[in-house]
């Protein structure tokens, strides 16, 4: 009986998550004992890690469970939801309505139809400035609607997943309410605050309009080596269900499109995109989008 459902090489990204829960459990139980030294340096290593699950081992695993035992994909999904502090079918939703409509602009009904755009909050038909997009993301009412999602397509799954993140959180409470206060909380918000980042920067300067120019890609070989291929983001989109080995094939495959499309690659990671002295948002277009053109989920 298989194990792992796609590739071995998937395991490699169920390590951070578990570091990144063996510091919070073993910080909850020990926080009283611990210097502030000790606390300053876990503290960096703590958001990498808050940060790297969202954007790396979250978004993989919801587009293609690792584990072949279905239940165990579905434990997986609830444990990590304390890593989270919500529920990771929140995210799954919201996540997949993205791939659907790609980063659209706000239609003639004065929305758009991508919850978590970064034109739903602009102004003049340009992308919503950096700071807001990232800082109040969780607030937002796009984090209530794939709510409503979740719950009318997948209840069991959606109060598993509440039920053991409130455990998980209420746990750490009791422990140290200090710990919960002063690193858990924090951590996890500054985390999801840099994922909302990465997500911003891999749209930023992108057409919508076309589904070979709707994202922007980062072709550093280091920077896809250790974060598991997460720069062929416009090869992502193309093939949102492609496993993420399979990427730069998926690069190759549409080579001929992609070298032709009017579309902007970024010479920096998704997290350092912002040193770009000129991006190239020439490539806007009228706001009129083709949603027919949009990958499948």
């Amino acid at each position: 009986m298989r194990f792992w459902k796609h590739s071995p090489y998937d395991g490699l990204m169920l390590l951070p998550t578990t570091l990144q829960t063996a510091i919070f459990v073993w910080l909850a139980c020990t926080w009283d004992e611990r210097s502030w030294l000790q606390i300053g340096l876990l503290a960096p290593v703590a958001l990498f890690l808050a940060w790297h699950n969202p954007i790396m081992t979250t978004h993989n695993f919801i587009h293609l469970p690792w584990f072949a035992w279905k239940p165990l994909n579905r434990l997986y999904s609830a444990v990590n939801s304390i890593n989270l502090c919500m529920p990771q079918i929140l995210y799954r939703y919201q996540h997949m309505n993205h791939h659907r409509f790609g980063n659209d602009r706000i239609g003639e009904d004065g929305k758009t139809q991508d919850y978590s755009s970064t034109y739903a909050d602009g102004k003049a038909g340009r992308h919503e400035h950096v700071i807001p997009y990232c800082t109040l993301a969780l607030f937002k009412p796009r984090t209530s609607t794939a709510l409503w999602e979740a719950l009318a397509k997948e209840p069991g799954q959606y109060w598993f997943e509440q039920a053991v993140c409130l455990t998980g959180v209420t746990c750490y409470l009791l422990l140290s309410w200090k710990f919960f206060l002063v690193f858990y909380l924090p951590v996890v918000y500054l985390g999801w605050c840099l994922a909302h980042m990465e997500n911003y920067y891999e749209h930023y300067g992108a057409n919508p309009d076309n589904r070979y120019t709707d994202s922007v890609s980062h072709y550093g070989r280091w920077y896809n080596f250790f974060f598991f291929n997460e720069g062929y983001h416009q090869e992502h989109h193309l093939r949102p269900q492609g496993h993420w080995l399979e990427r730069p094939k998926v690069r190759e495959e549409f080579q001929g499109q992609l070298d032709t499309a009017p579309r902007h690659v970024s010479g920096y990671p998704p997290m350092l995109a912002f040193l770009e002295r000129r991006l190239k948002s020439s490539l806007r277009a009228p706001a009129t989008t083709d949603h027919s053109v949009r990958s499948e989920t």
